[in-house]
């Protein structure tokens, strides 16, 4: 049983702080994490029609949660997920979506992010953990708890960085559970090839929906920015051939996009719009 319910956030957070949080946001402040042996806070957003009646709704489950919602919380700035969803649903209610969003593990973030260990820099090793926690313990308890639409094609998932690296990675081990993966500034740089040989080793769902992105200046380093969009490349070239129709892929390349909030928050509507189409 849940020690630790779901309260509304202000019963959760500091009051002395200058919380950004728009629209029905709940916390669980320490939910349980069997696989890792820990527990995070879990903020789970709840679409602006959700207490009017019975319907049901598809869920985005994405990392990072201390930046998801609140300045106050983020690691500098936050993508204002809540603010954008409370928008753009005014007009188009189809989009309407529960967000549960779990809040990194600090120094613990790199691990849990990465499924291979980068020995080079010493990190990685737990992603497999950790998607298994979302996919066995996470997604089951949302399922039971909120009227969701639990079937994979309205399940997402999503992150930047390492946080859209572990929501492909997610997706490949998980495709009974997610059918739909979001990574904004993608990067694949610490793996030495591992996402590419998982994806030729796997069986890839063919209705798999993505939306990738990498901006043009990701960092000041040209050839950083490069390669990235070259391991982006080398991603889709992989999905297409296990399978993944084209036509289910979205990438883009932000003009003047940085490895920010700021880039990735303005993009969160668009990249949401399109992983919810059938």
């Amino acid at each position: 049983m849940m020690k630790n319910p779901a309260l509304s956030w202000r019963e959760v957070l500091a009051n002395d702080a200058m919380h950004t949080i728009t629209g029905d946001v709940r916390i669980i402040e320490a939910f349980p994490i069997p696989q890792l042996q820990t527990e995070r806070r879990v903020w789970i957003y709840l679409p602006r029609s959700y207490n009017e009646g019975a319907r049901r709704y598809p869920v985005l489950y994405m990392h990072d949660g201390q930046n998801v919602f609140d300045q106050a919380t983020s690691w500098g700035s936050e993508w204002g997920v809540d603010e954008t969803l409370e928008q753009m649903t005014i007009d188009e209610p189809a989009l309407e979506t529960i967000v549960v969003a779990i809040d990194n593990g600090g120094d613990q973030r790199n691990d849990e992010y990465n499924f291979t260990i980068n020995a080079e820099y010493g990190f990685g090793g737990k992603g497999d953990a950790y998607a298994t926690f979302l996919a066995e313990t996470l997604k089951p308890y949302i399922d039971s708890h909120y009227r969701t639409l639990p079937e994979p094609e309205h399940t997402m998932i999503g992150g930047s960085s390492f946080g859209a690296y572990i929501s492909l990675y997610t997706a490949i081990r998980y495709p009974a559970q997610f059918n739909r993966m979001g990574g904004l500034s993608f990067v694949m740089w610490q793996d030495n090839g591992a996402i590419i040989r998982l994806i030729q080793q796997s069986v890839i769902s063919p209705t798999l929906r993505l939306y990738l992105s990498i901006g043009e200046l990701e960092t000041d380093n040209p050839d950083f920015n490069r390669i990235a969009y070259e391991h982006i490349t080398l991603v889709l070239q992989a999905l297409i051939a296990a399978g993944v129709e084209d036509s289910r892929i979205r990438f883009d390349v932000i003009p003047d996009g940085t490895h920010h909030e700021s880039t990735w928050g303005p993009l969160f509507a668009e990249a949401h719009r399109w992983l919810c189409q059938p």
